[in-house]
């Protein structure tokens, strides 16, 4: 009997192989998060959209990729490039060949998902320019102390100057 190279934890569980593991984002977020455990070095998360890990499937499927260069798309993604780490390169490609099928199934899941509408302020129209000075309607009116100079803001000291 063979020992198993990745393990699938279920739906929304992940998936992991020694060292590495991925896990959909959860609260209907749409992404994934890999989680790899470098030798002698913290943990260190990816966060992948599903485009990203798409083409990461398909490269771990192609003979003619090393695993390599499957690890420098990767190092690649965060602002701060990921250190190499020869021993992860043959575990993050056996996660993503060996759960190819479920992952991919959770992408299209996530595209699937019907997407958040834009916020009201995103379907207005943009207004053309604005004037310099609202109509004295829209202005806020200050009402001064009976004894004020100005009778304007509580500052003005009546020069009636903005």
């Amino acid at each position: 009997m063979q020992a198993r190279r990745t393990i699938e934890h279920g739906t929304d569980g992940g998936w992991s192989s020694v060292a590495v593991h991925l896990q959909p984002a959860g609260g209907g977020k749409e992404g994934f998060y890999l989680t790899l455990f470098p030798d002698a070095r913290p943990p260190t998360v990816v966060f992948l959209r599903p485009p990203q890990l798409g083409q990461l499937i398909e490269l771990a499927g192609q003979a003619n990729v090393t695993d390599q260069q499957i690890w420098d798309v990767v190092a690649r993604i965060p602002m701060e490039p990921l250190l190499p780490s020869r021993s992860l390169y043959p575990r993050l490609r056996a996660l993503l060949v060996d759960c190819a099928s479920s992952i991919r199934a959770q992408i299209r899941a996530q595209e699937d998902r019907p997407q958040p509408k834009g916020s009201p302020i995103d379907d207005e129209p943009i207004a053309a320019a604005s004037p310099a000075e609202p109509p004295a309607s829209e202005s806020p009116a200050f009402i001064g102390s009976p004894g004020s100079a100005g009778g304007g803001g509580p500052d003005d000291g009546g020069s009636d100057l903005p």
